[in-house]
C-alpha cells in the first residue's frame, strides 16, 4: 500500500532534479544520473575526511590530533554541492534535507551509534533570520531513515552557540579558528558518553573540532562528525 502511494503521488506531483530538471522518478530532488555524478569522497583522510590523500592521514592530522575522533563526509564539495546548499540553506528549499540525507547514505555510509546524537546549533539570532537549523533538519531526516539515530529518553543533552561568529563562508583556517574560541558550552552530563555530530558540510575542520572540544571538556569519551561533503584544500 506504501509503494502505491509513493506511485501516485509521484504521478501526481512529480519531483524534478534540481541538477537537470528532469523527473527524478524518486522522493529526493535529484535524479540517480546526477547524484552518480557527484564525487564521493571514499579517498579521504581517515581522521578529518580532507579529501584526495589516498585514505592516508593527512599532514595537519599528522601534526595535530583533532579534537574529533573521526569526520566522515559523503562528498567532495565541488560547485554541484555548492548548488545544493545554496538552495538549501539561502533560498530556504528545507524538501532538500531529505534529498541530502538519502545522499548521505547512498554512500554506503552508516551511522556508527552512539549514546548521543546531536546537529551542529546555529545561534539563535542566525537561525530567526535563517528559519530553520540546516543540520538539524538533516539529522531529522537521517533519523527517519536510520532509526538508530533516533534519541533515547535516558541519554539528554544539548550543544550551544554561546555567541554569535562572525560568518564563516569566506575566513581562513586560523580566523575560523579565532572566530570558534570558546564558542560552544555544553548542557547536559555527557560524562563517558560516545557522541555523533551532524553536520551539512565541513570546511576547514574548525567548527567540529571546537564542539568536539567542547564535549570533550565536558567529559565526553569519544565525538564523531559525519556531513554531506568536506571541502578539498585550497
Amino acid at each position: 500500500m506504501k509503494s502505491i502511494a509513493c506511485r501516485v503521488i509521484d504521478y501526481l506531483a512529480p519531483q524534478f532534479c534540481i541538477y537537470c530538471d528532469q523527473e527524478s522518478y524518486r522522493p529526493e530532488a535529484v535524479c540517480e544520473v546526477c547524484r552518480d555524478a557527484l564525487l564521493v569522497n571514499d579517498q579521504a583522510c581517515p581522521k578529518c575526511a580532507l579529501p584526495g590523500t589516498d585514505g592516508r592521514i593527512c599532514p595537519n592530522c599528522l601534526k595535530a590530533e583533532p579534537a574529533l575522533k573521526t569526520v566522515t563526509a559523503a562528498y567532495e564539495y565541488d560547485p554541484a554541492i555548492a548548488y545544493l546548499m545554496h538552495r538549501w540553506k539561502y533560498l530556504k528549499d528545507r524538501n532538500l534535507s531529505l534529498t541530502a540525507a538519502k545522499m548521505m547514505l547512498n554512500t554506503e555510509i552508516r551511522i556508527k551509534s552512539a549514546d548521543i546524537v546531536l546537529a551542529t546549533p546555529l545561534h539563535w539570532r542566525r537561525r530567526l533570520r535563517r528559519g530553520f537549523n540546516q543540520s538539524e533538519d538533516l539529522l531529522l531526516s537521517l533519523s527517519r531513515l536510520q532509526p538508530s539515530l533516533q534519541p533515547t529518553p535516558t541519554k539528554v543533552a544539548q550543544l550551544k552557540r554561546r555567541f554569535a561568529t562572525k560568518t564563516q563562508a569566506h575566513a581562513s583556517r586560523r580566523e575560523r579558528l579565532n572566530n570558534l574560541q570558546g564558542a560552544f558550552t555544553v548542557v547536559g552530563d555527557v560524562r563517558g558518553c560516545s557522541i555523533v555530530l551532524i553536520d551539512d558540510v565541513c570546511t576547514t575542520g574548525a567548527t567540529g573540532n571546537a564542539m568536539g572540544r567542547a564535549l570533550q571538556d565536558a567529559g565526553a569519551s569519544e565525538v564523531h562528525l559525519y556531513c554531506l561533503a568536506r571541502t578539498p584544500s585550497p
